[in-house]
């Protein structure tokens, strides 16, 4: 068995018995004679000396060690580099596990247009994404709700791009997306409703879009909150954003003779959910409004 390894130069390789063709090199900066260096071991009681080609002593001449700074510094590069690219190309992975869609993939809390009358929401929901590992210990999730176009949804999916950030994985999508995957498990594709559920039940975060917007079926209504209760059950935050406030909520989701479950979902988003109101007006209507006076007004000529 070999010895343990120690660093040996050309002449002490050469002193154990080690046959070898290697020899000194001039340093290119200072023209200094560099030995051949190795790890001398014994083996099968015969010395060995381990290097590699490029293996030789260090030249402590200012040419040598700005050379050395300079390969430091373009290792650690490449290195960041392909950590970021690694780190780019598992965000992206997770994006697409988390389903959301392509249009909501750059919206981003940077791209928020804020202003003084949703600078406080804003900071709410940036506040509850940057530390999701806090609420996510304490099961606490996030209500956005207000009319068509106050920016909920943007919102909600800058969540979702900050807690992929932190490395974890959410699932993002409106009810009738998230309980549509569900029906095509009954086609025979290959996952089954159980297998779609669980991962709704287990992921980092649940966030569901435009919840109310439809009415919901009875059976639509009971794997929601089959869904909803689990997840309260075991601390998993969600993120909801409606049209409606929760009691208002509460009536859209009761059908025929569900009003029990309906309200019984509603009593748990009170539980689990802060109610994050956004009281201020259509945004996309006020821009489009906007740029057609703005259009008016230079002739038709585009801004």
């Amino acid at each position: 068995m070999p010895t343990s390894p120690g660093t040996a130069t050309l002449a002490e390789a050469l002193q154990a018995g080690v046959s070898t063709d290697a020899a000194p090199i001039e340093c290119e900066f200072c023209g200094k004679s560099l030995q051949p260096v190795g790890l001398l071991v014994t083996a099968f009681e015969e010395p060995r000396w381990l290097r590699r080609s490029d293996d030789y002593e260090e030249c402590s001449c200012p040419g040598a060690a700005e050379q050395r700074e300079k390969l430091r510094k373009e290792k650690e590069a490449a290195l960041k580099a392909e950590q970021e690219r690694a780190y780019r190309e598992q965000v992206d992975q997770m994006i697409e596990v988390s389903k959301l869609g392509k249009r909501f993939r750059t919206r981003t809390f940077e791209k928020f247009r804020v202003n003084e009358r949703n600078k406080a929401v804003y900071e709410a929901v940036k506040e509850y994404a940057e530390n999701f590992a806090e609420h996510k210990e304490r099961g606490e999730g996030l209500y956005l709700s207000g009319g068509f176009g106050t920016g909920k949804t943007h919102l909600a999916a800058a969540v979702c791009h900050e807690v992929i950030r932190q490395g974890y994985q959410p699932i993002f999508g409106t009810m009738i997306t998230l309980l549509e995957r569900i029906k095509a498990t009954y086609s025979g594709v290959e996952e089954t409703e159980r297998q779609i559920i669980d991962r709704y039940i287990n992921c980092d975060l649940l966030i569901v879009d435009d919840l109310g917007k439809e009415r919901p079926t009875s059976w639509a209504l009971e794997k929601l909150y089959e869904i909803i209760n689990a997840r309260y059950e075991d601390c998993r935050p969600v993120v909801i954003t409606s049209n409606y406030d929760i009691k208002r909520l509460e009536e859209r989701l009761a059908v025929g003779d569900n009003a029990e479950t309906a309200g019984a979902i509603a009593s748990r988003l009170y539980e689990i959910c802060r109610g994050v109101p956004l009281t201020w007006g259509d945004v996309r209507k006020t821009r489009l409004v906007k740029e057609l006076n703005n259009f008016r007004v230079t002739g038709g000529a585009l801004l």
